[in-house]
C-alpha cells in the first residue's frame, strides 16, 4: 500500500496502522481518500475486498485502510481528516444523536454475526447472575450487543452480571478459557475454537436477535454534500466488491485472510468458517432499513435520552445507493460477478 501522512490530529490520538496493501499501482488522477476501520473484522470485508481486489483504483480511488479505534475514527470524520469508515452503527447513530452529523450510507447486513458464549458448566441464563462479562469498550457494538443478548435471556445488564472492558476478542476468548469471564460476544472465526474447546453458544445473533444495522459506511454530512463524486465512485466499488464477494469464495477468503492479517493456509479452517457466517448475511443489495434504526435507537434510548424520539431516517443517506439501483448499476455488477 502506498503511504499516507495523515494530519497530527490523528497521529497523537494511537499509533495508526494499515491495513495490508494493495497489490496495483494507482493512477496519478486518483483520489487518495484515508478510511478508518475499528476492527480487523470480516465485518468489513467488502472494503478488504475493494482495496485488494483493486475496485477502488477502477473507480478513481486511491484508498488507505487505517485501522483505528472506534472513538478517534468518530473524531477524525468530525475533523475531516477520516472521509469515510467502518465502524460500528451503535457509535455512528450515538456521534449523531449528539449533533456530529455523521451519516451512514450503506450497510453490510442487517444481522449480527455473533454468539453469546460462555463456559461449557454455563446451562442456563441464571447461572450467569453475579458473574463478570466481557466487552471491548463500553458504547461499542459488541457491548451493544451484549446488553441485548442479556435482555432477550432475562438478566438485567446493570444488576445481574458486572460488565467489563476487557480488551480485544482474542484477549476476551482467552479470559473466558481462564475463568476470569463467564461470557463474552464473539464472531468467526473465534466460533470454530469455541466449538472445539467445548464452549457453549447461548445466544445466536443471527438466529434470534431483531434486524440492526452491521458492517456500515459513514462519512460526515458536509463530506457528502462537497463530494457526490467520490461518495458516488466510492459505493460503486464498495457494491462491485459485494458481488465479487457473495461470488468468488476462494478469492474472498484470500483477501479476507490478507487484511485481517490471518495465517494462511494455517488458519484455512477458520476463514471458511468466517466465510461461510458472513456471506450467510451479506445483502446484494445494502440499503439500511428505518426498521433497523429505529432498532439501534430503542437500544440507546436506555442510556440516551435523546435517542428515543429521534426520528431514524435522520441517520441515513440512502440517495446515493437508490440512484445506483435505479441506473441498473447495482444488477450490473451482480450479473456480472
Amino acid at each position: 500500500m502506498q503511504g499516507k501522512i495523515l494530519p497530527p490530529v490523528l497521529a497523537l490520538v494511537l499509533s495508526l496502522c494499515f491495513v495490508g496493501g494493495g497489490p496495483l499501482t494507482v493512477r496519478a488522477e486518483s483520489r487518495k481518500l484515508a478510511v478508518g476501520i475499528s476492527a480487523l473484522s470480516a465485518g468489513y470485508s467488502p472494503l478488504y475486498i475493494a482495496k485488494g481486489g483493486g475496485f477502488f483504483e477502477k473507480f478513481g480511488l486511491d484508498v488507505d485502510l487505517i485501522l483505528m479505534e472506534s472513538s478517534p475514527i468518530v473524531h477524525g470524520l468530525i475533523a475531516g481528516d477520516v472521509k469515510l469508515a467502518g465502524v460500528g452503527a451503535t457509535r455512528i447513530v450515538a456521534s449523531n444523536v449528539e449533533g456530529s452529523g455523521i451519516l451512514i450510507l450503506s450497510a453490510m447486513n442487517d444481522r449480527q454475526p455473533y454468539v453469546l458464549l460462555v463456559p461449557p458448566e454455563i446451562k442456563e441464563p441464571s447461572q450467569l447472575k453475579g458473574k463478570k462479562v466481557g466487552v471491548a469498550q463500553f458504547g461499542g457494538l459488541d457491548d451493544t450487543a451484549m446488553r441485548f443478548a442479556l435482555l432477550k435471556l432475562g438478566l438485567n445488564p446493570e444488576k445481574d452480571v458486572t460488565i467489563i472492558q476487557a480488551g480485544g476478542k482474542a484477549t476476551r476468548f482467552s479470559a473466558l478459557q481462564k475463568g476470569a469471564l463467564s461470557a463474552i460476544v464473539i464472531d468467526p472465526p473465534y466460533t470454530l475454537a469455541a466449538k472445539k474447546l467445548g464452549l457453549h453458544f447461548l445466544f445466536d445473533f443471527i438466529e434470534s436477535s431483531p434486524k440492526t444495522v452491521y458492517g456500515t459506511v459513514s462519512a460526515k454530512d458536509s463530506f457528502i454534500k462537497q463530494n457526490p463524486d467520490t461518495i458516488r465512485n466510492f459505493l460503486k466499488a464498495y457494491i462491485t466488491a459485494i458481488q465479487f464477494y457473495k461470488a468468488h469464495k476462494p478469492e474472498s477468503i484470500k483477501i479476507m485472510a490478507k487484511y485481517m492479517r490471518i495465517d494462511m493456509p494455517a488458519k484455512a479452517e477458520e476463514m471458511e468458517e468466517t466465510y461461510n457466517a458472513f456471506v450467510r448475511a451479506q445483502k446484494c443489495k445494502p440499503y439500511i432499513e428505518k426498521e433497523n434504526v429505529q432498532n439501534l435507537l430503542n437500544e440507546l434510548g436506555e442510556r440516551m435520552p435523546k435517542a428515543r424520539t429521534a426520528d431514524p431516517q435522520r441517520f441515513v443517506n440512502m440517495q446515493f445507493l437508490k440512484d445506483l439501483d435505479d441506473s441498473g448499476f447495482i444488477d450490473s455488477a451482480c450479473k456480472e460477478n
